[in-house]
């Protein structure tokens, strides 16, 4: 059977690992940050099965940590893809904020590759701040609230 390398080989391969992913997440994570990361996981598994656009309300500002972002998008990609061979990356933003990607390891283990990931998320982010900026602009123009 033909199958896309980023598909899962069954929509239950990716839920299997993403499970045995948590397990050894439980054993070093403190416990309110992996409950917070397993509501998260749940969430979007609901919106994965459900196949509709969502939100996330899972912990606050104290418990969804840059650990739990890091292993919330680890799970994320285990889900979405079936595989574990991806490799989550820091990545500073244009504005001096830290985000992070999920890339292969290909991309992870090249500086090169890294570096060029890097700045083209920075250019498609200016592009859509700039973007941004200007739709508000034509709110404001037009005498719209931009909820500011």
């Amino acid at each position: 059977m033909d199958n896309d390398d980023n598909a899962p080989e069954t929509p239950d391969d990716g839920l299997d690992l993403a499970s045995l992913y948590l397990e050894s997440v439980k054993a070093r994570m403190d416990p309110e940050q992996f409950a917070t990361l397993e509501e998260a996981v749940d969430e979007l598994a609901h919106m994965l099965s459900d196949g509709q656009p969502g939100t996330f309300e899972a912990g606050g500002r104290d418990t969804f940590t840059p650990d739990v972002q890091r292993e919330f998008l680890a799970v994320m990609a285990i889900l979405t893809t079936g595989r574990m061979d991806h490799h989550v990356v820091e990545l500073p933003g244009p504005d001096g904020s830290t985000g992070y990607a999920v890339v292969t390891a290909e991309v992870a283990n090249d500086p090169e590759k890294l570096a060029e990931f890097r700045a083209d998320l920075h250019r498609q982010i200016t592009e859509q701040q700039a973007v941004d900026e200007e739709l508000d602009g034509i709110a404001r123009a037009s005498g719209l609230d931009t909820g500011d």
